[in-house]
């Protein structure tokens, strides 16, 4: 839209504002003073220059903006407007909007205070410690400067309080890749995964929201006293499923099923009567 959309929209009849409206104009003039906007029926309003830092965060002539109401001055036929205000109310008006259609919104975690987090959705909100994340929460300090998906769970205008969540979002996520991982998860499948955990008897593999069971014996073909000492938290590995039990959803994984064969190996360089040298490995 232009400006010419607006004249003729002037023509079509008056526009009444009255303290307090949104509403949207085009610019159509710059000055010392502030930027002239045009609000239809020879309704001109004006923004305090002081409203931009900047003369980069100056609106552009006939570029179309919102501006809100804040007095009408009728003896010297002025409508003084302001950008900062509508662009305020309008952050409370998506944020009211995204509560009701449970959208996700980004926001900037700002700093760290008692009971959670700070983040800027445009107005200051609040993540408690218990919405930040679904596993360690004690050193919410490491979340300050991160951009986080959020969920809003409350907003309420009046008492200027955004609640929202990051663990909601994390928690959704992984379902939805738990049940893509669990269509394409079948016996025989190589899979890439990430070491999640590391017990005496195995490790835990994240396949993609779902986890899987490598046991110690099938994490390579010599003997391994601890799974240390073949993986670590955080390691990418391909693993084969061994097996899926449908009503539990255990799924037992092997790394040794991918890696080359040592008997197969030593098969072809040995041969029946040849003379060939050994450790003692035990006596029984």
């Amino acid at each position: 839209e232009n400006a010419a959309d607006w004249a003729a929209l002037a023509e079509a009849g008056p526009v009444e504002v009255k303290r307090g409206d949104i509403v949207s104009g085009v610019v159509v003039g710059i000055s010392d003073e502030g930027v002239s906007v045009d609000l239809g029926a020879k309704l001109e309003g004006l923004v305090s220059r002081s409203e931009f830092a900047s003369e980069e965060d100056m609106p552009k002539v006939d570029e179309r903006i919102d501006v809100a109401v804040l007095r009408i001055d009728d003896e010297n036929g002025v409508i003084r407007l302001s950008k900062r205000r509508a662009d305020f109310e309008r952050v409370w008006v998506d944020l009211e909007k995204a509560a009701e259609a449970e959208e996700l919104v980004d926001a900037m975690v700002t700093d760290r205070v008692k009971g959670g987090l700070r983040v800027d959705v445009g107005v200051p909100g609040f993540i408690p410690a218990s919405q930040v994340g679904t596993r360690d929460v004690r050193n919410l300090e490491r979340f300050v400067g991160r951009s986080l998906r959020l969920k809003v769970l409350e907003v309420d205008r009046r008492a200027k309080k955004v609640v929202l969540s990051h663990r909601q979002v994390v928690e959704e996520e992984r379902a939805k890749r738990r049940e893509e991982t669990m269509a394409r998860l079948e016996e025989g499948a190589v899979l890439e995964g990430k070491v999640r955990n590391l017990t005496s008897y195995g490790a835990f593999i994240d396949l993609g929201g779902v986890d899987g069971l490598l046991h110690v014996s099938e994490m390579a073909w010599t003997r391994i006293k601890d799974p240390s000492e073949v993986l670590k938290v955080g390691d990418t590995i391909n693993v084969v499923v061994l097996e899926i039990n449908p009503e539990t959803e255990k799924i037992s994984l092997s790394l040794r099923q991918i890696l080359p064969d040592p008997w197969k190996e030593t098969a072809r360089k040995l041969r029946p009567g040849q003379m060939v040298k050994g450790t003692i490995t035990r006596v029984v």
